[in-house]
C-alpha cells in the first residue's frame, strides 16, 4: 500500500514501516498521535483505529471533491446561460441603498414613499445612484442601449424614464419590505429614447431564509408585441360590441316601420289609397334594408371562414351601375350618374359589384355630402375604374386604410343610424376576389375608387 497526499513530492514529517510511506502532515500527526515511532507504525487497535480514520478521511476529501465539481459545474452552467440568454439579466447590488433605508426608519419613516419623500421620478432619481450594477449580460447590453461598461457601478439617474416609475418603485418596495421576490410592468426605454413595453423581474437569493440583496437578479422582458396584441384584441372585442349595438339599430328602425304601416292597413281597410300606396312602398323600401343588411352578414361570416365565392364574367360595368341606379332604393335618389365611356367591359361577378356599389352609396349617403356622383371610366390598360365621389368633409389620412377593417367607422353622422361597420370591409374584399382593388383619397372630395380589370387580363 501507497498513500501520498503530497503533490510536491515533499518529505514533510514522513514515516516508514512495512512498505508504507505517509506524507501529508495531517497524517503524520495523527500517527504520532497513536504512538507511531519513526520508521515504524503504531500496532494493533492503533492501526485498525488508523486505518478507520484514514477511509473516513478518504470518503469525506472524496465528497468535498465531488461537490467542488458540481459547484464548478453549477457555476460554468449559470455562467453559460447568463451570457447566452436571449433574456437581459443584470446583477444588482442593493446594499448601499438598504442602509439608506435603515436610517430612514431610525428616522421615523413608516413606509417607501413616506421615505423617498414622494413617488415621482425625480424623488425616484435622487435614490438609483445607491443601486450598483455589478454584472450585465449581452442582451442587457442590447435592450438598454449602453454598453455593459457604461452600464456597470451605480446606476444612472438618467436611465429613470417616464413611465417606469411602477417598475422602479416596485424594486425599492421589494429592498424596503425584505421581499426576496419583486415583479412589474411598465413602460420602459432604451438609450436612444424608443419606449417599450416591459416586464421586470427582481429576485434576491435567500441566505439563511432571508434575501440577500447584495446579489440581487434583475430580468427585463420587452413585451410590446403582446401587448400590442391584447390591446388589438380589446379594441376588437370593443368594436364587436359596438357592432352588435348597430346590427339591434339598424334591425330595429326598419322593423319599426315594417310593423306600424302593416299594423295601420290591417286595421283600417279605408285608407286613402296614396297612403296606402306611399305605406306599401314604405314598407318595401324598409324590407329592401333589412335584405342588404342580413346579405351584408353573411358575406362577412363567409369571408372570415373563406367560404365565399364570386363567379367572374365580363360584363359591362355601366349597364350594372345603371340598373342599380333605377332600383329606386334610399342611397340611389339624387346620385349623378357621369358614365365617361359608353361601355366599359370588366371581369366582376354582377351580384357583387352591385353590392359593392350599394355599400359605396350607402356610405356616402349616410356620412358624405349632398352631392353624390357615380363616374365610370376606363384606364390605359382597359381596366375600368369606378369612382364613387361626394361632398362631405372627407377622413383624416391616417384612417383611410383603417375604414377597411371590420367594425370600424371613421366618424358618426348626427341624425343617421349609426353603421354596422362591415359594409366597406366586406365591399373591399369582395373587390380583392374579382381581381380588382378598392381603395380611398380625399382631394377636396371624398373619392371610393374601385379599379377592376379587364377580360383578357384574366383570361390570359
Amino acid at each position: 500500500m501507497y498513500f501520498d497526499d503530497s503533490t510536491s513530492g515533499s518529505q514533510r514529517g514522513s514515516v516508514k514501516g512495512a512498505g508504507l510511506r505517509f506524507t501529508h502532515p495531517l497524517v503524520t500527526a495523527r500517527l504520532a498521535e497513536l504512538g507511531a515511532t519513526d520508521g515504524e507504525p503504531p500496532a494493533g487497535a492503533a492501526w485498525r483505529h488508523f486505518v478507520e480514520w484514514v477511509s473516513v478521511l478518504y470518503g469525506e476529501v472524496e465528497e468535498l471533491r465531488a461537490l467542488h465539481r458540481d459547484a464548478t459545474l453549477d457555476r460554468s452552467s449559470f455562467e453559460h446561460l447568463f451570457r447566452h440568454s436571449p433574456v437581459p439579466i443584470m446583477q444588482q447590488d442593493y446594499s448601499r441603498l438598504k442602509r439608506w433605508m435603515k436610517e430612514r426608519r431610525r428616522e421615523g419613516a413608516r413606509d417607501l414613499v413616506e421615505a423617498l419623500g414622494g413617488e415621482d421620478l425625480e424623488c425616484i432619481r435622487s435614490v438609483v445612484p445607491m443601486i450598483e450594477m455589478t454584472a450585465a449580460n449581452p442582451a442587457a447590453e442590447r435592450a438598454v442601449g449602453l454598453s455593459i461598461d457604461e452600464m456597470l457601478g451605480p446606476i444612472d439617474p438618467r436611465i429613470v424614464n417616464p413611465g417606469s416609475e411602477g417598475g422602479w418603485l416596485a424594486q425599492l418596495k421589494a429592498v424596503w419590505e425584505g421581499e426576496p421576490v419583486a415583479h412589474a410592468a411598465f413602460t420602459a426605454q432604451t438609450a436612444d429614447g424608443i419606449p417599450y413595453d416591459a416586464e421586470s423581474v427582481l429576485a434576491a437569493p435567500l441566505i439563511d431564509g432571508k434575501p440577500d440583496f447584495s446579489r440581487a437578479v434583475f430580468t427585463i422582458i420587452d413585451v410590446t408585441p403582446h401587448r400590442q396584441e391584447e390591446r388589438r384584441m380589446q379594441e376588437l372585442i370593443e368594436a364587436k360590441d359596438r357592432f352588435l349595438a348597430s346590427v339591434s339599430h339598424e334591425v330595429r328602425t326598419p322593423l319599426t316601420a315594417i310593423l306600424g304601416f302593416a299594423r295601420l292597413l290591417e286595421q283600417d281597410p279605408h285608407l286613402p289609397e296614396d297612403d296606402q300606396r306611399m305605406m306599401i312602398a314604405s314598407i318595401a323600401e324598409h324590407a329592401q334594408e333589412m335584405s342588404d343588411l342580413v346579405e351584408d352578414l353573411l358575406v362577412a361570416a363567409r369571408v372570415e371562414l373563406g367560404q365565399i365565392q364570386v363567379v367572374n364574367a365580363p360584363h359591362d360595368v355601366v349597364a350594372q351601375i345603371g340598373q342599380l341606379l333605377t332600383s329606386g332604393a334610399s342611397f340611389t335618389r339624387g346620385v349623378k350618374f357621369e358614365p365617361l365611356v359608353a361601355k366599359a367591359v370588366a371581369m366582376c361577378d354582377p351580384a357583387r359589384l352591385r353590392q359593392v356599389l350599394r355599400n359605396l352609396l350607402t356610405n356616402a349617403e349616410r356620412y358624405g355630402g349632398p352631392n353624390v356622383a357615380v363616374v365610370v371610366d376606363t384606364e390605359g390598360d382597359d381596366s375600368v375604374v369606378v369612382d364613387v365621389v361626394d361632398d362631405g368633409p372627407g377622413i383624416p389620412p391616417h384612417d383611410w386604410d383603417r375604414i377597411f377593417e371590420p367594425y370600424q367607422r371613421a366618424h358618426e353622422a348626427p341624425g343617421q343610424p349609426d353603421s354596422v361597420g362591415v359594409g366597406l370591409a366586406i365591399s373591399r374584399q369582395l373587390a380583392t376576389l374579382m381581381g380588382g382593388t378598392l381603395d380611398y383619397r380625399y382631394d377636396g372630395r371624398s373619392v371610393f375608387r374601385l379599379r377592376l380589370p379587364p377580360p383578357d387580363i384574366t383570361e390570359r
